[in-house]
């Protein structure tokens, strides 16, 4: 028998809706719903650029001196002369980059992974000034994308990728990455695990979208499919971080690759003053650090998972409220997961925040009455999504100890009391943070999220 429409109107002042349900006028008033369109989100491949794809070359000849440099990249890591061939780069003008915004990815990728080379270089001292011809057009291009002077997540995964059949699905057999530092299957397998979970988590996209309407509709059955949809992706992105082991060892993941994903600033012996780009002028806070007569020091984290947009999207529409670190000085307290949304992308970083300050679809199943039907379903349905966050942070803990944890200890113990430990080689995340207590605070603060029945 068919539940009769609940009247919400009994202890505060709501409107119903059409039917039946009701939209909580105090509460849920003047609440936006986010078009995808608008924050560059294709409704297929979410934050994985499509129509068009990539691009694998800067278009035209003006770029060539950039281009050459990245096809030569491993060779000239290995040979010891990366740093002595940028030294001879032109100063290149970015608005050659025209209107398209792939030209303008394409500039950022080919950059940051020429800059981060030359700071790290291959088993060599990091190398603290950043050259004029690298620093002024990266500085010009980021802040053209909104995005910071270092390499990051949206560099090395999100516009560095190729689709090897586009009609096909987009999967690890039909994915492919651009570069790679090292050159070698385990760094790129390292890459295509996220631009998986990317392609997968898509289709979480646009429920999410549907999941908010659907409360501003009171529509309990578009809710309920809006929430399946997202439990499912939750369950596979897990599955798919798990293939992480099968083409990546760690032991050539920690020595070869993760170097090149390091930041550089407070959290770094290398470099804790940052890095200086020569030329520069301080722009908005960017860079960040010191200004000097010969450019500006900038301090940030290096790429990291955490700063993918996909999970900070699930985050945000199930609640989930991240803290500082658990146990540190309160004066120098920092919310790790918060502030990797300033390395996003500035169109996904605010699709993020439009989420946060739409509807609470997890105060509104709360909200429900007793006895309405179809409301157990969906505390249900919401808690599977919030246990589907967890079992993925919790998968990424034993990631996290067999990639680095293990291979670091074994490194500093290789290296005696007074050997020198690259900052990319210690035991804390690339993004500066205490891995495994930082890992289970994310796991834990995601299980807090569930709506107690």
């Amino acid at each position: 028998m068919t539940t009769p429409p609940v009247d919400l109107c009994q202890k505060s002042k709501r409107q119903s809706s059409s039917n039946g349900l009701a939209s909580d006028t105090t509460k849920f008033a003047k609440k936006i719903i986010p078009r995808l369109a608008d924050y560059d989100i294709d409704p297929k491949t979410g934050f994985l650029p499509s129509s068009p794809a990539p691009l694998t070359r800067l278009s035209g000849t003006y770029f060539e001196p950039w281009e050459l440099v990245m096809d030569d990249i491993q060779r000239l890591l290995l040979a010891g002369r990366l740093r002595e061939r940028v030294a001879a780069l032109p100063m290149l003008d970015t608005s050659m980059l025209g209107d398209s915004l792939r030209e303008w990815q394409r500039a950022c990728v080919v950059i940051s992974f020429i800059a981060q080379a030359f700071i790290w270089g291959k088993n060599e001292r990091a190398e603290q000034n950043l050259p004029r011809c690298l620093a002024i057009p990266w500085l010009e291009i980021c802040r053209k994308l909104e995005v910071l002077p270092i390499i990051s997540y949206a560099t090395v995964e999100l516009w560095n990728f190729k689709v090897l059949n586009p009609s096909a699905k987009w999967d690890l057999s039909n994915l492919s990455i651009l570069h790679t530092f090292s050159g070698g299957m385990d760094e790129a397998w390292f890459y295509l695990v996220s631009i998986a979970i990317e392609a997968e988590g898509a289709r979480a996209l646009p429920a999410i979208v549907d999941a908010l309407r659907a409360v501003d509709a009171g529509d309990l059955a578009s809710l309920k499919f809006a929430l399946t949809v997202i439990a499912d992706v939750t369950e596979s992105i897990t599955k798919i971080l798990g293939k992480m082991y099968e083409k990546n060892d760690p032991h050539i993941f920690f020595h070869r690759v993760r170097p090149f994903m390091n930041g550089w600033g407070e959290n770094s012996d290398d470099m804790p003053d940052g890095v200086l780009y020569e030329g520069v002028t301080k722009k908005e806070n960017l860079p960040n650090g010191l200004e000097t007569d010969k450019g500006v020091f900038g301090k940030y984290a290096g790429a990291s998972a955490g700063q993918s947009s996909l999970i900070h999207s699930l985050d945000a529409f199930l609640q989930v409220e991240h803290k500082p670190m658990h146990g540190g000085d309160p004066a120098k307290a920092v919310n790790a997961m918060l502030e990797m949304r300033r390395y996003m992308p500035g169109p996904h970083r605010r699709f993020i925040q439009a989420i946060t300050d739409s509807f609470s679809v997890r105060d509104f199943i709360h909200g429900l009455p007793s006895g309405t039907e179809g409301a157990v379903e969906l505390v249900e349905l919401f808690n599977k999504c919030v246990e589907g966050m967890k079992a993925f942070r919790s998968a990424h803990i034993p990631i996290v100890t067999a990639y680095i944890i293990v291979p670091a200890r074994r490194h500093k113990e290789s290296q005696g009391q007074n050997g020198h430990i690259q900052n990319g080689l210690l035991v804390r995340g690339t993004g500066g943070t205490n891995l495994i207590p930082f890992l289970k605070q994310s796991r834990d603060e995601t299980v807090a999220a569930k709506i107690e029945q």
